[in-house]
């Protein structure tokens, strides 16, 4: 399915590159399976060995330019999480984080920023289990937009918000 040098996004790892696919001389790995071998692109020092028959929810090819251009177009209109049992909000900011998709990040991101905004508005502390997930969800989701758009992932947040503000048709 891939290719070597290919960039992936890992559900768990975010962008990684394809350095090698064959398999592998690792004592708990099955000796039969081709395995993919990959470099994270933001986790200096880090490899990963993916089945090449794996499960496809754990690994993707990055979306394109012109696909991030028309995800940051349509932020507007990428509805908020539908949490209605405050005791399930982890659990379904969690299944939004390892869909392993770009909407979804940025559904969990709308949420927990808008949560987090009324909570200061009325005095009340900004609770850590959105902090967490909105920041593991920036990690994934500007990791991929850098790669797709060609710019340096410290600078994603400034393009979103310059295209959002001058309603820039992409």
């Amino acid at each position: 399915m891939f290719q070597i040098g290919d960039q992936v996004a890992h559900y768990k790892e975010g962008v990684c590159e394809v350095t090698s696919i064959g398999k592998l001389d690792i004592r708990c790995s099955d000796r039969k399976k081709e395995y993919y071998t990959l470099k994270p692109l933001y986790n200096v020092g880090g490899i990963l060995y993916m089945p090449v028959n794996g499960e496809e929810k754990q690994l993707r090819k990055v979306i394109s330019s012109g696909e991030a251009k028309e995800l940051i177009a349509d932020m507007p209109n990428i509805s908020l999480l539908d949490i209605t049992d405050e005791k399930k909000r982890e659990l379904l900011y969690k299944e939004a984080l390892f869909k392993n998709q770009c909407r979804s990040w940025m559904a969990l991101m709308k949420t927990s920023y808008i949560r987090k905004r009324d909570r200061l508005a009325v005095g009340k502390k900004v609770i850590n289990v959105d902090d967490r997930y909105l920041s593991s969800a920036e990690k994934f989701l500007y990791g991929e937009l850098a790669v797709a758009l060609n710019v340096p992932k410290e600078k994603v947040r400034d393009y979103i918000t310059e295209k959002m503000q001058t309603g820039e048709t992409l």
